[in-house]
């Protein structure tokens, strides 16, 4: 390209006079790099975190539970590609601690030795002893154990009082999940301890064993199936991937999903940051159209004036993306540690960097949108032939009365100076539709964000006070009749109590298995609702189960059909869909308890119990009486488990909340830039109304008027994209625990719309005031575009 002193004077003098316009374009930019910066480099952060923690833990690969243990280790050991197998014993058994009683979870460790797979990090105290655990952090925390304290695990010979080693964080239960169909257990509802095999064996003689497997690399599919299929022969129950694992599955959804979002979301600003850059260089060179003519006929090369405009671009895509750069590593921390704390990861295994990539993408990101945004106009003014742009403008054809006026008739009675704002905008069809595209992009930026947030919000609401009403649960030690949950309701604060049975299930068609949990209720249950799809039946059926509707793409069955329903030790049996729930969090079947007996040919034993608190009870008073009393396993808050989702869903809402405001920003920079454009454009046209005797007053209720007529034209179609981009976001954080529904609150439109509008009004000030003091002997003398 060549660089021609005179036009580098003129994008110089451009930049300057035109400061403010150059100032919002680039910070539009900014945003989207700074957006990228952060969210990509927080996405970096936490990968390698994981990646160091199971490294650093040597995390297994495959979790093989029941059958021939011992034996399955041994001989995959063999097999190419494996780097280590170990047997352990796990075994889920109620803990103690104080007065409060808890599902618990005891895992096996060699006694003289940490493990080679799976060995849990110490964060303090020292390697369990004879009679001593291991307490996981979580639960650690939450109840200030310490070493030296104690605490009681239910074991085959009754309860049996442990000292704490130490506190122990693990890769297995960086969220400390019970299972993939209990994610969200509450850490005084359930804890994890580490025991030398000894003690673990003497707690639960009867536990199944363990075979954790690690690979020296990513598995081969062919070194896979070889392990599944010596699971298989050595009469394994279950194998779990590391992929499938339940902490390692909801971080890694959780992770992956803000992955993509942390470049859909800056690729979104970016993309619009190209739109407005395309709109208002074209508009620029459109307006410039006699200075091209005279460049180009006193012999300045094309190539040089389309670099000329090209570089306008290019300087607000690197001003936009250095300033983007700087303040995402910031954001990049930040959003790294917030994420960090959420989930209690330890200190020591957070990993905070800045990496190249992260650096020159944002360049790279920021240099091409204003490149790409600025080369279409760029290429206009290359192409731009010398006599036609320097006879400038002249009309297309003969003027004619305005579509509204034609479409209203009674319109044309309108005084003249209103009659001027509706046919100005058909006059003007180039700065009409940037103004309309400049709100539709506003839109768009700002309900993509607010849309999710309510689709959450509304997703939680409705799981935890229409689908889960009751207060609380308790568990048994062992099976209960009618007479034990009558007890129940003899505590203070407690007025009513209802059986319930879970049992974990794999259902199965046509090929397709999803293991889930199997919840039977009594039929006129009042502490769980139903929000059937639309064509389900809106009540508990005689036969057949009801099911969460995550399961119709996963097994590809729909209402009526008929699914295998398998429970470990029992034989399969088949049942029809009766119906279908609309439930936004966790994918579950359900049934009657009477069904239930049915099905199994014989009645089923009550292990837990859903229970009402009366208004105003405190439930820690209820957790310590009922905890007290014997045959009770653990007591469970369901309003903490609401809390502790909220406490999930929190870097969610931080990420688009920050979204939401920086969109908030972007609009008003993106209206504010169209809005100034349009006003400048009309100098001369201002300045003749001025001169023939129109108020300043007047001048700028017309143009207030027409440019707010303008903004009120592309209101309609910004919510129609600001819907669909929602929509298309949400999407990835939709999978077989989150069936997310897209949520539109009409006030959210509506707060949007008006929001949209009133920044149009504020964007107008500046040139309004600039109105006032115009020099029109001079506007008179220039030339109209």
């Amino acid at each position: 390209m060549t660089w021609h002193p005179t036009l580098r004077r003129k994008l110089v003098r451009d930049i300057r006079t035109q400061w403010p316009q150059f100032a919002a374009q680039t910070l539009i930019i900014v945003l989207g790099v700074a957006l990228f910066t952060a969210a990509y480099g927080a996405y970096r952060n936490l990968n390698a975190s994981y990646s160091g923690t199971f490294e650093t833990e040597r995390f297994a690969d495959v979790w093989v539970t029941g059958g021939a243990a011992t034996a399955l280790a041994a001989e995959a050991r063999t097999v190419p590609g494996v780097a280590d197998a170990i047997v352990r014993r796990q075994a889920d058994l109620p803990l103690r601690v104080g007065a409060d009683k808890l599902r618990g979870r005891v895992v096996g460790l060699p006694a003289d030795r940490p493990p080679t797979v799976n060995a849990p990090t110490i964060l303090s105290g020292h390697y369990p002893a004879a009679n001593e655990v291991l307490v996981e952090h979580h639960i650690a925390e939450h109840f200030g154990l310490r070493s030296g304290a104690t605490l009681s695990v239910l074991g085959a010979d009754g309860w049996r009082e442990v000292s704490v080693a130490g506190v122990a964080s693990s890769a297995e239960y960086l969220w400390p999940a019970r299972s993939r169909r209990d994610m969200f257990p509450l850490p005084d509802n359930f804890g994890v301890l580490f025991a030398a095999e000894p003690l673990a064996t003497a707690l639960a003689p009867e536990s199944t064993e363990q075979a954790l497997i690690r690979f020296a690399e990513p598995p081969s599919a062919a070194t896979a199936d070889r392990i599944k299929d010596l699971a298989a022969a050595h009469g394994a129950e279950e194998v779990v991937s590391r992929a499938d694992q339940p902490s390692n599955w909801l971080l890694r959804m959780d992770i992956n999903a803000f992955g993509e979002l942390s470049y859909l979301f800056p690729l979104l600003f970016l993309s619009v940051a190209g739109l407005v850059a395309y709109v208002l260089l074209h508009r620029r060179v459109c307006a410039e159209r006699p200075v091209i003519g005279v460049l180009l006929a006193g012999g300045v090369g094309r190539t040089t004036l389309l670099w000329h405009y090209l570089q306008y671009g290019i300087a607000t895509g690197l001003a936009g993306a250095l300033g983007g750069i700087l303040l995402g590593l910031a954001g990049s921390g930040a959003l790294t540690s917030v994420y960090l704390r959420a989930i209690d990861l330890p200190a020591s295994a957070a990993v905070v960097e800045v990496l190249p990539t992260t650096l020159l993408g944002g360049v790279a990101f920021g240099v091409a949108a204003g490149a790409l945004g600025a080369l279409a106009p760029a290429l206009l003014a290359f192409r731009t032939p010398p006599a036609t742009a320097m006879r400038g403008a002249t009309p297309s054809g003969a003027s004619r009365i305005s579509l509204p006026e034609r479409l209203i008739p009674m319109l044309r009675r309108l005084p003249a100076r209103w009659l001027l704002v509706l046919r100005n905008i058909g006059r003007s069809p180039r700065r009409t539709w940037s103004t309309v595209l400049g709100t539709a992009l506003s839109l768009l930026v700002i309900l993509t964000s607010w849309t999710m947030l309510d689709t959450m919000t509304t997703a939680l609401d409705v799981s935890f006070h229409q689908v889960q009403t009751a207060d609380a649960r308790v568990d048994f030690t062992t099976p209960v009749d009618q007479r034990r949950l009558a007890e129940l309701t003899a505590a203070e604060g407690v007025t009513a109590a209802e059986p319930m049975v879970q049992l974990p299930v794999t259902l199965s068609s046509g090929g397709n298995s999803y293991s889930t949990v199997l919840i039977a209720l009594p039929r006129d249950t009042t502490m769980h609702g139903l929000r059937p799809v639309a064509g389900s039946p809106a009540v508990r059926p005689a036969n057949g189960i009801l099911v969460g509707k995550g399961i119709r793409p996963l097994l590809h069955v729909d209402l009526g059909a008929t699914v295998e329903v398998n429970v470990s030790g029992a034989q399969a049996v088949q049942v029809p869909i009766a119906g279908v729930l609309d439930e936004p969090i966790g994918t579950f079947a359900y049934c009657t308890i009477e069904q239930l007996d049915a099905l199994a040919g014989a009645p089923v034993p009550v292990n837990s119990a859903l229970l009402r608190l009366a208004p105003g009870t405190d439930p820690d008073q209820i957790r310590r009486v009922l905890s007290d009393r014997p045959g009770i396993a653990a007591y469970e808050d369901l309003d903490e488990v609401n809390r502790l989702i909220d406490r999930y869903a929190g870097f969610f809402f931080v990420f688009i909340g920050v979204m939401l405001a920086l969109g908030g920003l972007m609009a008003f920079a993106i209206i504010f830039t169209t809005m100034s454009i349009n006003i400048v454009e009309r100098r001369r046209e201002v300045g003749v109304l001025r001169a023939g005797g129109m108020p300043p007053g007047m001048v700028a209720r017309l143009i207030t008027g027409e440019n707010l007529l303008m903004t009120m034209l592309g209101v309609a179609p910004g919510l129609v994209l600001g819907v669909l981009g929602g929509r298309s976001f949400l999407d990835t954080y939709r999978n077989d625990q989150f069936q997310l529904d897209l949520v539109v609150r009409p006030g959210t439109l509506g707060i949007a719309a008006l929001a949209v509008v009133c920044v149009a009004t504020v964007s107008l000030l500046p040139g309004l005031r600039a109105v006032r003091t115009l020099d029109l002997a001079a506007i008179l003398r220039e030339r109209s575009d």
